[in-house]
């Protein structure tokens, strides 16, 4: 039984290998589509970061005085090129003039009066969309950003004459809010938010390879079946002399492998993608989880892997068994769309919320679905709560169980040769 087994094994490995749909979009497609766009993204922030810090600076002082004169100054200490226009230009480049700069402003009559009279004086911003890029939108928030920060101190010294001797700081804020968190019993100097961000930004990946893999692993199990009944080669195959529970896993088996290079292919290619987004990250937005001990531990990996390899082995047991009812491959995969419900829908629910957070009928359809588990022990990775995936893995042990004694039952028949379920219209 096991040379007969392997026999099968090789055999499902070869057919599967040979076709240059699997190795060009299972393969080659996510080895080179991730690395350009991480390539592509990070050349896109680039020159977002080049627009933010290399402004020209195009400016109409109808103001002349000292308030004006500051601003100016101010932005020119922030790297800013500054370049001194007319009233007429401006007028020309609101009609499509071009003159180089990024930004037009316009600093209003008696801007210094009004900032001097604790009124308001008016600074407009101009820009040229051609492209309507981000990139052409940065400039003039860097520029709004920057006279708020010299509004900041215009008012500063407006508090500071109000309320001599005092704290300007404290004035303003009669009131400081200050956000930490505590992790494991230790208090984290980070907000909640911050944590959780980048907890999800860190997790976000192993569910969306849980569910490549998953899915990839049906959809080849589906059609290795498929296209045996559709080649009329299923019934040849089921006379040799190998058991049909040999061939069933045999089909299993040469799925997993196939699927285990594709899968892979794919994280390495996303972890690429993945790399160049998080270099593109500040490092003070960021929260080292090592340091506060958010970090996978051996017990974590192990159940992550069983329960991973449990579901991989219901996902391609009813990938098997649904394919049995099938005529042909569009009707396999037309099928399996069906599959791919259960598979989506518990990672996508669970990248944003916990179980228990959960209403009761939506919690138990959740955790009724054995897919569900591996997304599950993916977050257990960093909180250490392994009960509910160890409850699941029983559970999964005897849902995979139950597929694979169906599976077995159907293949031991002649159903296998039978069953018939078509999707082509009358």
């Amino acid at each position: 039984m096991a040379s007969g087994l392997l026999n099968i094994v090789k055999k499902e490995i070869r057919e599967m290998v040979r076709d240059p749909r699997l190795l060009l979009g299972m393969i080659i497609v996510p080895l080179i589509m991730f690395p350009l766009m991480g390539m592509a993204m990070s050349a896109s922030m680039s020159t977002v970061e080049d627009s933010a810090h290399n402004i020209q600076l195009g400016t109409v002082n109808l103001d002349e005085g000292q308030r004006s004169g500051d601003l100016l100054d101010y932005l020119e200490n922030r790297s800013v090129t500054v370049i001194s226009y007319a009233e007429e230009h401006l007028d020309a480049y609101i009609g499509g003039q071009d003159y180089g700069v990024d930004v037009m402003m316009l600093i209003n009559t008696d801007f210094t009066t009004e900032i001097e009279s604790n009124a308001s004086g008016l600074v407009l911003l101009y820009t040229q969309m051609e492209t309507y890029s981000i990139s052409e939108s940065i400039p003039p928030e860097v520029i709004t950003g920057y006279v708020l920060e010299f509004q900041q101190e215009v008012l500063d010294e407006r508090m500071s004459a109000a309320f001599p001797g005092q704290d300007v700081l404290l004035v303003e804020n009669p009131i400081l809010v200050a956000s930490v968190s505590v992790v494991k019993g230790e208090v984290v100097n980070s907000s909640p938010g911050n944590i959780a961000g980048q907890m999800m930004s860190q997790s976000i990946m192993m569910p969306m390879i849980l569910m490549i893999l998953l899915i990839m692993a049906a959809q080849l199990a589906a059609t290795s079946v498929a296209m045996e009944k559709e080649e009329k080669t299923l019934e040849t195959l089921l006379t040799m002399p190998v058991s049909r529970s040999s061939i069933l896993f045999g089909k299993i088996s040469g799925v997993i492998v196939v699927s285990a290079m594709a899968v892979g292919a794919y994280i390495f290619g996303f972890m690429i993608y993945m790399n160049s987004m998080t270099a593109m990250t500040p490092d003070e937005l960021g929260v080292d989880l090592a340091d506060i001990g958010l970090v996978p531990t051996t017990t974590g990996l192990i159940l992550l892997f069983v329960t991973l390899f449990l579901s991989l082995i219901a996902a391609l047991s009813l990938a098997v068994l649904t394919a049995s009812f099938t005529e042909d491959v569009r009707s396999a995969q037309a099928l399996m769309g069906v599959l791919y419900v259960p598979i989506f829908v518990p990672a996508l629910v669970l990248m944003f919320l916990d179980v228990g957070q959960l209403p009761t009928v939506i919690k138990g359809v959740i955790l009724a679905i054995p897919f569900t588990y591996p997304t599950i022990a993916s977050k257990a990775l960093y909180t250490g709560d392994f009960f509910l995936v160890i409850v699941g893995i029983f559970y999964q042990i005897i849902f995979t169980a139950v597929v694979i004694y169906l599976a077995a039952r159907l293949f031991s028949s002649e159903k296998i040769l039978t069953a018939r379920l078509s999707f082509k219209g009358k």
